[in-house]
């Protein structure tokens, strides 16, 4: 069977695909929206149905979709046919890296190595309470856990995405994923301090001392993605100067739950 669909009408535009690797964890077929635009809101519930049917074929059990934050048409849409609003995420942005004036500090930032991945896994399935798979009260809260603990222990070797690690002394007490992007910049894909280690004043410290590790690398750009609700990291980005991209909506159709 067909593992991406395109729909494409005069009302209804719509692009999903299975998304294996969630699908592996959860052990439940997952899928994402990749597009949808809804031109005429009667019409597109008629077209809305090819898209059911590729659900049903698949017994594909959750769905999630992300919007910008002025696509109000297509929200009322997808809440229409079951998607429940879980998320605003704000997408920080801090540039001109060469040009910042970063005060020096004794944390040491790293690649990981095999050996740190069970500490470093440990940390990611314990450190995240605010994303969309934890605070989704339809779904349990441990497939958050366990993706991102899952996460970490891909990127160890993926192609384009590095694990690194922040260490005090002997102590590894943060981790972030990055990728390299065009125009020298960079994206923070995973982010987190220890829990053993929150509430310590390293908030702070550690992102500045990975945006120092990016100006020495060259870079000009940082990018990343957090959820509005995560106050003390939003807090965070404002007092390191970050600015803001327009935010997005994020949305879950949960089988069953309708």
């Amino acid at each position: 069977m067909n593992s991406r669909l395109e729909l494409s009408t005069s009302s209804l535009k719509l692009e999903a695909a299975l998304v294996p690797w969630d699908t592996e964890i959860f052990g439940f077929p997952v899928a994402q929206i990749h597009q949808v635009e809804v031109a005429d809101f009667l019409s597109a519930i008629d077209e809305y149905r090819k898209f059911q049917e590729w659900l049903d074929s698949h017994e594909i059990r959750v769905v999630s979709c992300r919007l910008p934050h002025n696509r109000l048409p297509e929200s009322i849409f997808l809440e229409s046919k079951g998607f429940r609003f879980v998320e605003m995420v704000l997408h920080p942005k801090i540039e001109r890296l060469g040009c910042l004036d970063i005060p020096q500090d004794h944390l040491v930032i790293t690649p990981a190595l095999d050996f740190d991945i069970p500490a470093i896994q440990d940390i990611a399935e314990r450190a995240f309470k605010h994303e969309r798979y934890h605070i989704d009260p339809r779904l349990d809260p441990k497939l958050g856990s366990i993706r991102y603990g899952c996460w970490v222990k891909n990127s160890l070797h993926h192609p384009s995405q590095r694990l690194l690690k922040i260490m005090d002394g002997e102590h590894i007490i943060a981790l972030f994923i990055v990728e390299s992007k065009g125009n020298k910049s960079i994206y923070w894909h995973l982010t987190a301090i220890s829990p053993l280690w929150q509430g310590r004043g390293y908030g702070q410290r550690v992102w500045r001392a990975m945006l120092l590790y990016h100006q020495q690398e060259g870079r000009d750009c940082v990018i990343t993605t957090i959820s509005a609700r995560n106050v003390a990291v939003l807090n965070l980005y404002v007092k390191l100067d970050f600015r803001f991209l327009p935010p997005e909506m994020t949305f879950h159709w949960v089988r069953g739950s309708e």
